[in-house]
């Protein structure tokens, strides 16, 4: 498999991962009586951790 390929598909993975780890219920995401309630430091600590994920594919691979 060429590393293009998997580079793209790290790109596209690793947000929605850590996006879906903030949204297990009870940790980032509850729903109690109507009321839809979002952590907003897991939200924020799940962004961070997406956007260093993709900085550092783009610093092994982003670089000729």
């Amino acid at each position: 498999m060429n590393s293009v390929y998997v580079r793209i598909f790290l790109y596209v993975v690793s947000p929605v991962l850590t996006t879906l780890v903030a949204l297990i219920p009870g940790w980032g995401v509850t729903y109690t009586d109507g009321v839809l309630t979002v952590d907003l430091s897991t939200a924020a600590g799940a962004a961070v951790a997406a956007l260093g994920i993709s900085s550092a594919i783009f610093a092994k691979w982003g670089v000729k």
